[in-house]
C-alpha cells in the first residue's frame, strides 16, 4: 500500500490540476447534442483535448489546436479497487471542455507569468514558452501562463473569455 496516505498537512493545498484557479467565470465549450464523451483510450483530466472526427469524442492528442481543457468538473471515477486517486476519465463517460477561465495546472516546464501555453500532441500535457518559440511537439492553445512556477508545481492559466479567431 505505497499510495497509503503518510502525511496530513494542516492547511488546504492552494488548488488542484485542473480546479477553478479564481471566481472569474468559465468559458465552456458548446457541446454536441448528448455532450462530449471520453473516446476509447479515456481522457486526463487537466489536460487539453481534442475533438474526434465524430465531434463528440474526445482525446488527448491531436495535431491541430485544441479544442479546450478538461477542467475537474467531478467526473473523475475510481475503477480499481482500493485505488487511491485518479486523474483519467474511462472512455464513454460524459467531459465538459473550457475554452477560458482561469484554472490551476501542471505544467512539464518551469513558467513565468506572461508565457504562452503549448499543448502536448501526443498527451495533452501542458508545455510553456516564450508565445514566439513553440516547443517541439506541442501546439499554440491560445492560454497564457497566470501565474509561474517550477515544472511539476501548480501553476495558473487563464483561457480568452471570447472565441478565438480560426
Amino acid at each position: 500500500m505505497s499510495d497509503f496516505q503518510q502525511t496530513v498537512s494542516y492547511t488546504w493545498p492552494q488548488g488542484f490540476p485542473g480546479a477553478p484557479a479564481s471566481a472569474n467565470p468559465i468559458r465552456t465549450s458548446i457541446a454536441p447534442e448528448g455532450g462530449f464523451v471520453a473516446g476509447n483510450n479515456g481522457l486526463t483530466i487537466a489536460h487539453f483535448a481534442w475533438r474526434n472526427d465524430d465531434g463528440i469524442t474526445l482525446s488527448n492528442s491531436g495535431t491541430t489546436a485544441p479544442a479546450g481543457f478538461l477542467y475537474r468538473s467531478q467526473q473523475g471515477v475510481m475503477t480499481q479497487y482500493l485505488q487511491s486517486a485518479t486523474m483519467t476519465l474511462p472512455a464513454g463517460f460524459a467531459a465538459s471542455l473550457a475554452e477560458g477561465g482561469d484554472f490551476w495546472a501542471l505544467a512539464t516546464t518551469a513558467s513565468n507569468a506572461g508565457q504562452a501555453v503549448y499543448a502536448n500532441t501526443t498527451d495533452g500535457s501542458l508545455q510553456t514558452a516564450s508565445p514566439s518559440n513553440t516547443p517541439q511537439g506541442t501546439v499554440p492553445t491560445g492560454w497564457v501562463v497566470s501565474r509561474g512556477g517550477a515544472a511539476g508545481e501548480l501553476i495558473i492559466i487563464s483561457g480568452p473569455m471570447h472565441p478565438v479567431a480560426a
